[in-house]
């Protein structure tokens, strides 16, 4: 079961005096540890903080958990380097290679683990502790290789986990602050991941916002992830130049009328567009509708002031500025 705890929106940098250097600039590696410390500190259990490999090349994001005292599984990159001795592997996936057996019949290094997926089904994926630059199963950090084919190493089946959670063996295992993970153990507390990524899709499907999703022109505008729920400054305005690198090049338009000696009637307006109307009511109505649900959940008591006057200025069409800053 996905529920989420606290969301912090992330502002970027150039909505800073300073920028990246100014002191209240955030990325979003330090949101999401502050987060979790927060959820630590307010007494929910953790086995682990999970996250992909774009919070794995944050050294910002290692030392927040390491402060809350929280470990870790995170996905690495299959081909990022690392420094080892000339005769030994520097990326994930050398290291992987370097393992001994390919198919059930000579596991080698390998031990079978079940998966569980979301829809109940399990499947048999194959696990090994690898060795690369300091990562070690008797080292603090260790990498765990998880896949459906050790021989094949399929890219979109394939993980190369990074994590604290000591080795059972380990001579430190016993000393450690994280409970010791076998290979199963890790391989499961990742797998987690998909479903929540699956059940925060269908949340915000749910609640409207990826119909009124905005892409920023000037960058990322907000949330953990690169969107923006509603139109803001950062999303530039009319005549901007589009960042969106997916975009295709679209042709020259033609000569108006006007530059070739015509008439110059100016262009009739769109007729209205049901869709595109109730995205525009969705955009400041789902958050007081929301707001209001959780205040009511929370207690019988009329709002304070300030919250009601925030909430009527909403519900009656104003929007908020979500870069606003007193």
């Amino acid at each position: 079961m996905y529920y989420p705890l606290h969301a912090q929106p992330y502002t970027p940098a150039h909505h800073f005096a300073r920028g990246r250097a100014d002191p209240g600039f955030r990325t979003r590696p330090q949101i999401s540890a502050a987060l979790a410390g927060q959820g630590k500190q307010a007494g929910f259990a953790c086995r682990a903080v999970v996250a992909d490999c774009a919070y794995s090349v944050s050294d910002d994001w290692y030392l927040a958990l390491r402060e809350a005292g929280l470990p870790y599984v995170v996905a690495l990159k299959p081909h990022r380097g690392t420094w080892a001795h000339a005769d030994e592997p520097h990326t994930p996936i050398d290291a992987a290679r370097a393992l001994t057996g390919t198919d059930p019949d000579h596991p080698g290094d390998w031990t079978p683990v079940e998966r569980r997926f979301r829809d109940g089904h399990t499947e048999t994926w194959w696990a090994a502790d690898a060795r690369l630059g300091g990562y070690g199963p008797d080292s603090p950090c260790r990498l765990v290789v998880a896949t459906t084919d050790p021989g094949l190493l399929p890219g979109k089946a394939t993980w190369y986990l990074a994590t604290n959670l000591p080795h059972p063996d380990a001579p430190h295992a016993t000393t450690s602050t994280h409970p010791p993970a076998d290979l199963a153990e890790v391989v499961r507390v990742y797998g987690l991941r998909p479903w929540i990524e699956q059940s925060y899709k269908q949340i915000k499907d749910e609640l409207g916002w990826a119909d009124f999703q905005v892409r920023s022109a000037r960058g990322p505008s907000t949330g953990t992830r690169p969107w923006s729920t509603v139109p803001s400054p950062s999303a530039g305005t009319s005549g901007s130049p589009r960042s969106d690198r997916w975009t295709s090049p679209r042709p020259s338009p033609a000569p108006t009328k006007a530059q070739r000696g015509g008439s110059t009637t100016p262009h009739q307006p769109q007729p209205p567009c049901w869709p595109r109307a109730l995205r525009a009511v969705r955009a400041w109505l789902t958050p007081a509708t929301t707001m209001t649900r959780w205040w009511r959940a929370w207690t019988d008591k009329d709002p304070p002031s300030e919250l009601q006057a925030l909430l009527d200025a909403v519900t009656t069409g104003r929007p908020l500025d979500l870069y606003h800053r007193v």
